[in-house]
């Protein structure tokens, strides 16, 4: 069970980030019909050096908004800005296509257009000022435990795009170019969670909201959650709209949202 636990683990922190952990070429792929349970911890875990970073550098004196640049720039280098990657993908194809397959050709083209580039300036700058409004409201240390949590209840928000909406590219081929992506879906090349994964996941992502209802109190957690959860019904409603279903670039988008819908509840109260 904890060998399980573990494993399972340390597939997801693989999955969502570059953080050197052991892993051979030769072992299996991870079964994420089962280990997206992990996804909160994973991204509690992930986020620490960003948080390190964040606590670190504005307790020695660096100005609040600095110390956010900083710590969004560690969390960036740690994912390899997977889920930023999903966003700008996900915005060029929704408004850059006009059929779902030429919604879905853009989405798996790896050069990012102009679309893509608003979408990143506008999600980034919101969460280096939020950042920067909790380091000042709530001190530097409330601020890292909230990096923290929202990094966890932000992953576990994937889930439910991934299993309640259908796979959006069924598997075609396993080939990609320099420019062009797996043409296969995630879903297509992993699996889908079942529900009963999702409710597991959520229920790993106890510890990530109560360290988010501890640190900002109850009026800004419960505006930043209902936040988050409006934030994920708006995004799996145009999912099925554009392209009718979730690929990997919009379970990233939905991390991104999600992310930014907490940290807007939670500065909208202070």
């Amino acid at each position: 069970m904890v060998k399980q636990i573990y494993a399972d683990l340390k597939s997801s922190i693989l999955f969502l980030s570059r953080l050197p952990m052991s892993f051979s070429l030769q072992a299996p792929l991870p079964d994420f019909t089962r280990t997206p349970w992990a996804f909160a911890p994973a991204g509690m875990i992930i986020a620490l050096p960003a948080a390190l970073v964040l606590w670190g550098t504005a307790e020695t004196g660096l100005a609040a908004p600095l110390a956010a640049v900083l710590a969004t720039a560690t969390m960036m280098l740690i994912t390899g800005a997977l889920h930023e990657d999903g966003l700008a993908d996900t915005v060029d194809g929704f408004w850059g296509g006009y059929t779902r397959e030429r919604k879905l050709e853009i989405m798996r083209d790896s050069t990012i257009g102009t679309y893509g580039v608003l979408g990143l300036i506008v999600v980034v700058a919101l969460r280096i000022a939020a950042l920067s409004l909790l380091v000042t409201s709530l001190g530097a240390f409330h601020a890292a435990l909230l990096l923290i949590a929202i990094a966890g209840l932000s992953r576990a928000a994937m889930l439910q795009p991934w299993s309640l909406l259908p796979s959006a590219r069924p598997s075609q081929s396993t080939e990609s170019t320099e420019t062009t992506k797996d043409e296969s879906g995630l879903s297509a090349r992993y699996g889908v969670p079942p529900k009963g994964v999702m409710m597991t996941g959520m229920l790993a992502a106890l510890p990530a909201a109560a360290m988010l209802l501890w640190s900002a109190g109850w009026p800004a957690a419960l505006l930043g959650l209902a936040l988050m959860q409006g934030a994920i019904l708006v995004l799996m409603r145009l999912s099925r709209h554009h392209i009718d279903g979730h690929t990997g670039d919009t379970l990233g988008a939905t991390q991104q949202l999600s992310e930014m819908g907490l940290l807007l509840g939670l500065v909208w109260t202070m």
